[in-house]
């Protein structure tokens, strides 16, 4: 059972990073703040300066960022109640989603050799591929990645 809730909460992970990214990170016209804080403010960092955002030299690199993950661990914290695992899992996501994006946002050669998909979202033609930060798994399965 344990194994099944990490698993599954792995799984989960990714297809939740992906879809908020694709979906309201990236839609101006219903989240426009979320929009705004992401797409206009941290990829137009990014472009300008080769993938490296000053931002993220900071511990929490980003507040929204920071406080959007906080707010859904919040969410499924029922979860830790039923499926302790499965919610212990989900933080161990979240916290590596946060440290893998920060390094790959201040240490741009780690982050070109370690994450070239997400490399790409930012630095490449077109800015609406690659939706998945840690690993490009779901993008594979939506064809939405070029890796």
């Amino acid at each position: 059972m344990v194994v099944a809730q990490i698993a599954f909460a792995w799984l989960y992970s990714h297809i939740f990073e992906y879809f908020i990214h694709k979906y309201i990170l990236h839609n101006y016209k219903f989240f426009k703040k979320p929009f705004k804080n992401h797409f206009k403010l941290h990829h137009g960092i990014s472009r300008k300066n080769k993938m490296y955002d000053e931002n993220y030299e900071k511990l929490i690199g980003s507040k929204f960022e920071f406080s959007g993950l906080i707010f859904l661990l919040f969410l499924h914290l029922p979860f830790v109640f039923f499926f302790k695992w499965f919610y212990f899992t989900l933080i161990f996501s979240a916290c590596t989603y946060y440290f893998l994006h920060k390094k790959s946002h201040t240490n741009v050669t780690w982050g070109k050799k370690w994450l070239p998909w997400h490399y790409e979202h930012h630095m490449g033609k077109n800015q609406n591929i690659n939706w998945g930060v840690r690993l490009p798994i779901v993008d594979k399965i939506m064809k939405t990645s070029d890796y």
